[in-house]
């Protein structure tokens, strides 16, 4: 997220951002298409917005997550890509982002050094979580792949509330989970309930969850990942 080392730089950038328009999408409503060349950079004032892409089959491959702050799509932003890699989708029930022009926004960024390291320190983080991600789907049994998707999201989008526990900012569902992993909906429910039981993870009807890394880290027993625990989420 821009801005979190630095709130003079944040203020700086929120300033510029008021100056623009927004636009406000309802949940599972697309707002950028895959292989589009969208006419302008988004960036999130309000709400999440997921990232994915779909199987041959149809079926939903969530990359990423995205929240305040975030711009997207990055890979097009910056002229890596001559359209947008992944759907982009509201995943709350409300979001709303700025519409800035692509140049504009660039040369923006590019005036302002302590901009261009937070967005530089963003972009590693969710490299850092990419790397996480693909570890996970790489695990043979589907309680690994659970705990390894649990660790990713406890990192990249969990807020601290107590010692070694997380609460998840994001509203997942069984099936979002099932999406995360590569699992069916049946499996990914009988894992988190495994996990439920071990007090790795609590969560209840329209509670977040909470994670709980000192047990997760016990299973997961990877000393990799943890040196990432303490750096992802300082930042």
């Amino acid at each position: 997220m821009i801005g979190m080392g630095n709130q003079v730089a944040t203020n700086y950038f929120h300033v510029f951002l008021e100056r623009h328009p927004t636009r406000t999408f309802k949940k599972r409503e697309i707002i950028v298409f895959q292989g589009e060349a969208p006419r302008y950079a988004y960036i999130i004032k309000k709400g999440t917005v997921k990232a994915y892409n779909l199987s041959v089959t149809g079926d939903e491959k969530p990359v990423a997550f995205y929240q305040i702050d975030n711009v997207f799509p990055a890979s097009w932003v910056y002229g890596k890509t001559s359209g947008a890699t992944f759907y982009h989708e509201a995943f709350t029930p409300e979001v709303e982002v700025y519409i800035v022009d692509r140049a504009e926004f660039v040369s923006f960024i590019k005036r302002s050094p302590e901009l261009l390291y937070q967005e530089l320190d963003r972009l590693l983080v969710d490299q850092m979580g990419s790397s996480i991600r693909l570890n996970a789907l790489q695990q043979s049994r589907a309680s690994d792949k659970l705990l390894y998707t649990l660790h990713y999201l406890a990192l990249s989008h969990g807020r601290p509330i107590e010692r070694h526990v997380v609460e998840l900012t994001l509203d997942l569902t069984h099936q979002d989970f099932a999406n995360l992993t590569g699992l069916t909906r049946e499996t990914a429910a009988t894992e988190l309930n495994k996990l439920k039981k071990l007090k790795v993870i609590e969560y209840g009807k329209h509670l977040p969850y909470r994670i709980n890394l000192s047990r997760l880290m016990q299973l997961l027993n990877d000393e990799f990942v943890a040196d990432m625990e303490l750096t992802m989420l300082a930042t």
